[in-house]
């Protein structure tokens, strides 16, 4: 296979950003054609980067060399762009293009009839270029850029259906809180940048280690907070789950697959400065993914949105990978980064199958789904089990290798982690039964279903991804059994961390099949046998149960305490106070000052000679007396 060119590289950025430019401009009242457009420009997109992963497979993972090209210069600062093509690229590509393509497909059946059709697709082309861009990025701050891009295109896309108040607060609570998170990627991007005068991701790498502590600490913690806002880690998390608030086919995208791995992608990236600052960087980011994934797992249990429960699910699991990366496992995190995209996307599209059919997404009014869609059924339970870790799916192989390197490294965080496979097992179980066993319940009506009617199965359109993505879900998972995926990624990496092939231990195979099939057995024993039935078990758990329903109290800590009692109401009301009787106070007062001074000169001005002549004289004696006062020593008589 020839070698890949550099022209290559940047088309498979240009393909989606070029259909969303055409869409937007040409192709607005024409949306069959849009979508058409849109599903051609990721396919090309899709396979240029099949073959960007061949020829970075060949190369062992290392970079394909391309140069920089500069942008600007304005003084001492030179802006170049450029591209970094290596194992890690080469994967993240992969995940973006497939589900990307997939989706789409899946959309123009989902989406048929919607009135912002075409305006749909070219958000989501929006949403795929930015994503990609990011992934190639050579240049820290070109990966910045994009790295906006992208919040941008989510807020867009969650907000797709504005003339909804919840998918418009949504949009606004995701977009807002990722900005915390940015915030200090940005200080950490001025930082280096101070420091070094250098923003190429390669150079900065490579010259870690010859930064001091404060220095790598703060840009990497700066790093780490950007992750936090973009894979919604503690404690800024609360904006994924309400994000299921835009169209499903957004929510498998870029709410399960791409967007949100953009902060573990970013972790992985500059995985050679976290490794060379303080051990005590690597903590925080180790038990702030435990704690995410945790707190994470146990909101999944209770909630009863199928998509919401698919939305923690993906926090949760986002916090296992950051656990790997914060515990020096780069392979693992990747790993289960790249099976995770697969599996996820998988059950999001279920879900929204679900609804197509149902009208709605509340599993209460679900059950019985069985028969009556049975491609889903299957395609969904696959995916089910690769999440739950089920022995040989790809989630078990990827699973493994995070609780193997907790079990090395950490073991409280091994403890920490067995829990959250066992509560993931537990949970999609639960998901499966309230769906697809027992009765129906009837449904609701829906935008895209309604309960009029008996469920029926999707459309090819929409099932046909569901059974593509199935095979990835159990099988992708193999890629990694002798350890080519470990040096397909690890080809990314400086010689020094490069481990070679996984390890594998006893008490972590034996641990995490445990987890998985206790997970799946009490699911069965509670919701399906009812033994014990939920309702007792909820009981005997005392507050515990409504507090995590509660969702820890952090919305209400956020929106209402935070938000509106200290910024509205102690913050922003000492704010108007001062604005209005400071800031306007000193203003009108300054203008009534001189109003008044304006009557007095006013009314001194009366237009008499007479006056005038009087007033000249008594001010000439005046001046006269003090004179003489003054000279002649009165005062000192």
């Amino acid at each position: 296979m020839p070698e890949f060119p550099e022209a290559a590289a940047w088309t498979i950025y240009f393909a989606p950003l070029t259909a969303f430019v055409v869409v937007a401009a040409l192709l607005r009242d024409r949306p069959r054609d849009a979508g058409r457009l849109v599903i051609a420009a990721i396919g090309v997109a899709w396979l240029l980067s099949l073959w960007a992963l061949s020829s970075v497979s060949d190369a062992h993972g290392e970079a394909i060399g391309f140069g920089s090209h500069d942008w600007m210069a304005i003084a001492d600062f030179h802006f170049a762009v450029s591209i970094r093509l290596d194992g890690l690229t080469a994967v993240m590509l992969v995940v973006v293009t497939s589900v990307a393509l997939l989706v789409q497909v899946y959309s123009t059946a989902y989406m048929h009839g919607d009135g912002g059709y075409a305006r749909y697709f070219a958000y989501m082309a929006l949403f795929t270029s930015a994503m990609l861009g990011l992934v190639l990025a050579g240049n820290l701050l070109q990966l910045f850029v994009y790295w906006e891009l992208v919040g941008l295109s989510s807020y867009l896309l969650v907000g797709f259906w504005f003339d909804r108040p919840a998918a418009a607060a949504a949009a606004k609570k995701a977009f807002i809180v990722t900005r915390f998170g940015d915030f200090g990627f940005l200080l950490g991007l001025l930082l280096i940048w101070s420091k070094t005068g250098e923003l190429d991701i390669a150079a900065i790498n490579e010259h870690a280690e010859l930064l001091s502590g404060g220095v790598l600490a703060g840009f990497t913690l700066g790093l780490f907070a950007g992750a936090v806002g973009k894979s919604a880690q503690f404690p800024l998390h609360i904006w994924l789950p309400d994000a299921m608030e835009g169209p499903t086919p957004v929510s498998a995208l870029i709410h399960a697959a791409t967007m949100v791995a953009a902060g573990v992608y970013l972790i992985a990236r500059f995985f050679p400065s976290f490794e060379a600052a303080p051990a005590e960087v690597r903590t925080i980011i180790a038990y702030t993914g435990a704690l995410t994934a945790l707190l994470a797992a146990t909101m999944a249990i209770v909630a009863t949105d199928i998509k919401r429960v698919l939305a923690y699910s993906t926090i949760s699991q986002l916090g296992y990978m950051v656990l790997a990366l914060g515990l020096g496992g780069y392979v693992a995190a990747i790993f289960h980064l790249f099976t995770h995209a697969f599996f996820k996307a998988l059950l999001f599209l279920g879900s929204g199958s679900v609804n197509h059919a149902t009208g709605t997404f509340d599993m209460r009014q679900m059950g019985g789904l069985r028969g009556a869609m049975p491609i889903t059924f299957v395609t969904f339970v696959l995916g089910a089990l690769s999440l739950a870790g089920f022995p040989l799916t790809s989630g078990f192989w990827s699973k493994d290798e995070i609780l193997l390197d907790a079990w090395e490294h950490n073991r409280l965080l091994f403890v920490i982690a067995a829990a959250v496979a066992f509560m993931t097992a537990l949970y999609m179980t639960r998901v499966i039964v309230l769906t697809f066993l027992g009765s129906y319940r009837g449904g609701a009506p829906s935008a895209h279903g309604s309960a009029s009617g008996a469920p029926h199965e999707s459309p090819l359109a929409m099932w046909a991804p569901l059974a593509i993505l199935a095979v990835p879900a159990i099988f992708i998972g193999w890629t990694n059994v002798g350890g080519g995926f470990g040096e397909l990624i690890e080809g990314a990496l400086p010689e020094a961390l490069r481990h070679g092939k996984p390890d594998a231990e006893a008490v972590v195979v034996v641990t995490g099949t445990l987890a998985a099939l206790l997970g799946i057995g009490a699911g069965l024993a509670i919701y399906l046998a009812r033994m014990p039935a939920p309702e007792v078990l909820r009981a005997r758990l005392g507050p515990l149960p409504r507090i995590v329903e509660q969702k820890y109290y952090m919305d209400v800590l956020a929106e209402d305490i935070l938000v509106r009692r200290v910024l509205y109401g102690g913050i922003g009301r000492a704010c108007e106070l001062i604005d209005t009787y400071v800031i306007d106070g000193a203003v009108n007062g300054l203008g009534r000052a001189a109003r008044l001074g304006g009557d007095v000169l006013r009314r001194s001005t009366v237009g008499q000679q007479q006056a005038y002549s009087s007033l000249l004289l008594a001010g000439t004696v005046v001046a006269v007396v003090v004179l003489l006062v003054v000279s002649g020593n009165v005062l000192e008589r």
